[in-house]
């Protein structure tokens, strides 16, 4: 032993750890604490949000058509926004009254610097003199951000109420949800503001000579409170002010319009006034009943559960407090509900896999090294919690993930240093030397090892764009977590082995003073537990029980009763003790505690009467018999010519998977399909509808989606009515706030739009009811509405993406540029491919339109111009704010405007007649529009849209369910080569599909720069050319496993997550492969040592093939246990199995059940690990020393030895 300690080497930051050891147990106690306080405290959200730099420009200009704010406002716009460096993309939209732009900017961008970019261009541009200097507001510039964009829930107010109490209910609500410092906006859906309506009478007026600019002046001047300064009498300082402003909206009716030679004339005369709503620009409704709604959006950044909870608590107290008790109030949509589900699920996930992982730990390693060993992950965990907390990460179940998927890695690193310093103990060395000298000897190969698995993730965190910036998380994660486990291997674990690693542990009784110290700490759990009973105490119930399992696990520990020289019969009493205090806590009402010692008992029993009979079985049968058929098997690869047949096979293993995949192509997706959490179903009826029609439409597509929903009904055994099991809710809105978020904020009043959205119950509740199915069905119910756009969209999964098919068609033309997009329309619908949804345009030519052509000659006779013409004509149908009338605390526009049977009457606003006074005489003019003017009906576009400056026309449809949308495009691309393309229009496939393939080729060189990286590490590590090659080559035969899976269980191919677990793969087998070519190294050196060999002389060639089998028998172990270990963890995500651990510790009820959402998003990582993972060993433990003897073989051949 004296020869080996003086080759021993110390790895210095271990032995310094193992010499301080209080320090390290106050540093792990504080990494215990601190994990604990940055897991409740971390933001949790379903997934990560997405800052974009993108900037959006709003500009108002009521009263023009789509073509004349493009030319007015967006060009002039978009040539200084254009100007600025780092764009990535800009898109307009230019609509009747209403420009908008989209700038997107480079990542390298912060949104801040994107946002003072365009506002200093928007001035620049504004200050031009051909720029409107006559827009009612000014352009709105603002960064846009999507999460921003969509409710995180709704809150609708029924009951029998006028619109104005539902509307005061839900201004209360309003008013104190926008305190929240997590809420950005509320808006009020379903209710429409009032106004005072001056409806005035052009006949009257023209009789009159009255002109709107009269009328404006007259009632602006009167409604007015004006300070008249202040005066000194009676040596006071009296303020005077004239106090005029409307007290009754009916005294606007008795005002002076006009004093002409004697003849007064007041307003009442030539218009009525009303205090009315304005015309109607939303309904909303909950299952038909009409409903108003408060849209709540959160702030980017903020804690979603936390927001929902204080919403749901204002909405508690408000009921209880101010509102009538006979007021509905409902909460659907709440995004938290999901979040919850998400987190929790991938959390429990975590919990069993661990469970799985450790078990797996204790039937290879025994109780006492799993222990030692499993402690890394908990407190790997728990570092890393601290850390992506201190970085602002939120808790999202993309971190999650990445600790299911990190759970098998993250034991790696302590099985080789526990088992090597527990080596040398055996071997006679004491703890703190074999502690020192154990890591000593692995040190530096255990941080090559986990530098190649790092290497892997490295080019991920560097994913460029929006999907980069979603799935960032991932490889951020995995790197941090994997290097807290080296952390805790190299520094945390041999202090736990010096101290408390035993080689014959022998019973013991606990010293009286450490039974009072326990005897403390469960007291003080017991009030944790009791304080834990509050609504607002969260989580301290569990720790509660978890303290007085810990404690009680470390005196059963001292007792030495789950030790191997225990009698069992020993254990009965003290389980039998434990399970009396459970029953005792339980009686006391402390069920958290109560079940943790129950369960601590049980575990008890079941290690001593199963688990540990087992685990001695497994240890000393079932792995001596699999390493005997591990020996013979290898022997017989590496004998005669088998070694090439082996390789030759492995290779053409390859080849077939890879022809298999190309034979039976999978369904190719961008991101993995998930069953809807609810269903958005737009209608669009033609530009210019009116809100009324498009509300009985909508009317009856609601009552079809019920119909159909009927189904979905079950009795409910209490109340004996019928109820949904299915559906959580179904929300209609007409108007605004109908758009699609994902397509941007909503460009002014959309009265021709409208939203029905389908909420869902969670997954579980569902009774196995696939919601695509339910989504299939409503979709084939709304069939037969002609002249009516109809989509039915799920939630989607992942960041924000295009449509599946999305082709931009490009001209200068728009007239012929829509023909053609039109014609390519019909070409592609003539074809008949399956799997289309229904293809649509962004853009209409039937918009309506009365045009008004002024003959400017005729009309500069007549003293007009086009600004009055246009001015008369504007005020006359969308009227003219002319003051505000004041109710209380509130203030209501005073608007001017003809009739509504006057102004929509055509002839009547053509033959109005413009009134203004002649500068040259004084006289009273008063002048026909009919007179310089002419109009006509026609058709125009609904809106003209630009991408990059250049104007385009986009065709785009989803892809039905159970279609390859990668498929779908490439058969429209086949019959789209026949197409004749007319002269000057061209098209390309933007959308998902232009995403995909981006993401395609990062991932590919992703894979590419990792599998560099790797070698590079391997080849400083082993100063070898061909070590490298063998390892290299396993990495690519890796691919059978993932490729045959593919095939033979017939899954999809998910281009983003299928890639990330090939990457995540190549880490991991590169491991295996390094550990089993390392040790066979090390004894290819002992034996040149004992045989005493010169640098210049080669071992004997009998010598490396026993060198190559014992190194595989040796290694079996920890090769099985990285794989087994890996595949244990990610299996309940991979199967969708969920096991609340949480509610199981408080009810002793596990709420089991298969899938949801996580295992629909993250099974393909899952299973794309576990095929490859599990070929992989296989190569590991036999073609690997076969590529190795072949390699070493043909060496010894051409050196002629």
């Amino acid at each position: 032993m004296s020869n080996l300690k003086e080759k021993i080497k110390e790895f210095k930051l271990s032995s310094l750890s193992v010499e301080n050891r209080v320090t390290v147990f106050v540093l792990t106690a504080i990494i215990l604490i601190a994990g604990i306080i940055s897991y409740t405290s971390m933001p949790k959200e379903s997934f990560p949000e997405v800052v974009t730099p993108e900037i959006y420009v709003g500009t108002p200009y009521p009263g023009n058509s789509a073509l004349d704010i493009e030319k007015l406002i967006t060009r002039p716009l978009e040539k200084e926004i254009n100007t600025i460096s780092g764009i990535d993309e800009i898109n307009s939209t230019s609509i009747q009254g209403y420009s908008s732009i989209q700038v997107k900017f480079d990542f390298s961008i912060t949104p801040d610097e994107a946002l003072r970019k365009v506002k200093d261009e928007v001035d620049k541009a504004k200050a031009d003199s051909d720029f409107p200097d006559d827009l009612p507001s000014e352009p709105n510039v603002f960064e846009m951000n999507f999460s921003e964009l969509v409710p995180i829930m709704n809150i609708n107010l029924s009951g029998e109420f006028s619109q104005d109490q539902l509307k005061d209910y839900a201004e209360y609500l309003q008013e104190e949800i926008e305190d929240l410092p997590q809420i950005t906006s509320v808006d009020i859906r379903g209710y429409t503001e009032k106004e005072v309506a001056v409806n005035l009478d052009i006949h009257r007026m023209n009789a009159m000579q009255v002109s709107f600019n009269d009328v404006a002046g007259a009632i602006s001047n009167e409604n007015l409170t004006i300070s008249g300064g202040e005066i000194n009498t009676d040596n006071f300082e009296r303020s005077i002010r004239v106090l005029g402003e409307f007290k009754d909206y009916k005294q606007i009716e008795d005002i002076v319009v006009k004093h002409e030679s004697g003849n007064i004339v007041y307003l009442n005369d030539i218009a009525n006034v009303t205090f009315q709503q304005k015309e109607k620009e939303s309904y909303a409704r909950q299952y038909t009943e009409t409903v108003v709604m408060v849209d709540v959006m959160k702030r980017s950044g903020a804690n979603l559960l936390e927001a929902s909870d204080a919403i749901n608590e204002i909405v508690g107290k408000a009921q209880n407090n101010e509102f009538p008790e006979n007021l509905q109030v409902s909460i659907t949509g709440d995004q938290s509900d999901q979040t919850r589900t998400q987190v929790d699920e991938l959390a429990n996930n975590i919990i069993f896999g661990v469970i799985l992982v450790v078990a797996v730990l204790l039937f290879f390693l025994g109780l006492r090294n799993a222990l030692f060993v499993g402690v890394a992950i908990p407190l790997s965990m728990f570092l890393s919690f601290f850390i992506l907390n201190a970085m602002g990460v939120t808790l999202n179940t993309i971190v999650l993930f990445s600790l299911v998927l990190a759970l098998g890695m993250l034991v790696d690193n302590g099985i080789v240093v526990v088992e090597n310093i527990y080596r040398l103990m055996d071997e006679g060395y004491p703890p703190l030397k074999a502690a020192k000298a154990g890591v000593g000897e692995v040190a530096l190969p255990i941080i090559a090892s986990t530098a190649t698995t790092l290497a892997a993730f490295i080019p991920l965190g560097l994913w460029p764009g929006v999907v980069g910036n979603f799935m960032q998380y991932l490889p951020i994660t995995l790197i941090i977590v994997l290097s807290s486990s080296l952390f805790v291997a190299l520094v945390i674990n041999p202090v736990l082995t010096s101290k408390f690693m035993k080689i014959d542990e022998q019973d013991v009784k606990i010293p009286t003073k450490r039974l009072i110290i326990y005897g403390v700490v469960i007291i003080v759990a017991m009030l944790i537990d009791i304080a834990g009973d509050q609504p607002e105490a969260g989580a301290l119930n569990y720790i509660a029980g978890a303290i007085v399992s810990v404690i009680l696990i470390l005196t059963l520990k001292d007792y030495a009763f789950i030790s191997k020289n225990t009698n069992r019969k020993k254990v009965i009493k003290p389980a039998i003790g434990l399970l009396i205090l459970s029953g005792i806590f339980f009686v006391t009402g402390q069920n958290v505690s109560a079940n943790f010692i129950g369960i601590t008992g049980t575990f008890l029993l079941l290690n001593s009467f199963v688990i540990y009979p087992g685990t001695v079985f497994f240890q000393n049968r079932i792995i001596p018999a699999m390493e005997n058929f591990y020996d013979s098997f290898i022997k017989y690869a590496l004998s005669g010519k088998k070694p090439v047949a082996f390789l030759v096979g492995t290779t053409l293993a390859l080849i077939l998977s890879i022809v298999l995949i190309i034979k039976f192509t999978p369904k190719i997706l961008f991101f993995p399909e998930n069953e809807p959490q609810y269903l958005n179903i737009y209608i669009e009826k033609p530009i210019g509808t009116d809100i009324e029609y498009t509300n009985e439409i909508t009317k009856d597509i609601e009552k079809k989606v019920l119909k159909v929903l009927e189904q979905y009904q079950a009795v409910n055994p209490e109340t004996g009515e019928k109820e949904d099991f299915l559906v959580e809710s179904v929300i209609a809105q007409v108007g605004e706030g109908t758009s699609d978020p994902m397509q941007g904020p909503q460009m002014g009043s959309t009265p021709h739009k409208a939203r029905i959205t389908v909420s869902f119950e969670k997954f579980q509740l569902r009774r196995g009811i696939l919601t695509s199915d339910v989504q299939t069905e409503i979709r084939n119910s709304l069939k037969g509405y002609p002249g009516t756009k109809i989509s039915v969209d799920k939630n989607q999964a992942g960041p924000p993406q295009g449509k599946p098919i999305n082709i931009e068609v490009q001209g200068d033309d728009y007239l012929a540029l829509m023909q053609e997009t039109e014609s390519i329309k019909s070409y592609i619908k003539d074809a008949n491919i399956e799997g289309i949804e229904e293809l649509k345009l962004d853009v209409e030519q039937g918009k309506p339109q009365l045009e008004v052509n002024i003959d400017r000659a005729k009309a500069r006779r007549l003293g007009l111009s086009t600004g009055q013409i246009g001015n008369a004509l504007r005020t006359a149908v969308y009227g003219q704010e002319v003051s505000t009338y004041k109710e209380g605390e509130d203030d209501y526009p005073i608007n001017i405007r003809l009739k509504e049977e006057l102004r929509n009457n055509s002839e009547i606003l053509m033959n109005q007649r413009i009134t203004f006074r002649d500068p040259s005489t004084g006289r009273i003019v008063q002048v026909p529009i009919s007179s310089v003017a002419t109009a006509k009906k026609t058709s125009t576009f609904s809106a003209v849209k630009r991408k990059d400056l250049e104007r385009i026309i986009t065709i785009s449809s989803n892809v039905l369910d159970g279609y390859n949308p990668t498929e779908v495009v490439n058969n429209i691309k086949t019959h789209l080569k026949d197409y004749d393309m007319s002269e000057g229009i061209t098209y390309k496939f933007t959308g998902q599909q232009e995403e995909q393939a981006e993401e395609m080729n990062f991932l590919t060189t992703a894979l590419a720069i990792a599998f560099f990286l790797i070698i590079m590490i391997i080849v400083m590590q082993f100063n070898s050319v061909s070590t490298p090659f063998i390892i290299g080559t396993s990495v690519l035969f890796s691919l059978i496993g993932v490729l045959l899976g593919l095939v033979i269980f017939q899954m999809d191919f998910i281009v983003i997550m299928t890639m990330i677990g090939i990457i995540s793969l190549a880490g991991i087998v590169v491991n295996n492969a390094i550990v089993l070519i390392d040790y066979t190294n090390l004894i290819i050196d002992r034996r040149r040592e004992e045989l005493e060999l010169e640098d210049d002389e080669k071992l004997p060639f009998n010598e490396v093939v026993k060198a190559i089998e014992e190194g595989g028998k040796t290694r079996l172990r920890p090769v099985l246990l990285t794989a087994i270990t890996t595949i244990f963890g990610l299996i309940p995500l991979a199967i969708g199995l969920n096991i609340d651990f949480f509610s199981f510790f408080k009810t002793l009820d596990p709420n089991i059940y298969v899938g949801g959402d996580n295992v629909m998003f993250w099974g393909p990582i899952s299973w794309t690990i576990i095929f490859g993972l599990t070929f992989a060993t296989f190569l590991t433990l036999i073609i690997v020393p076969v590529m190795y003897f072949l390699l070493n073989k043909a060496k010894y051949k051409l050196s002629g030895e």
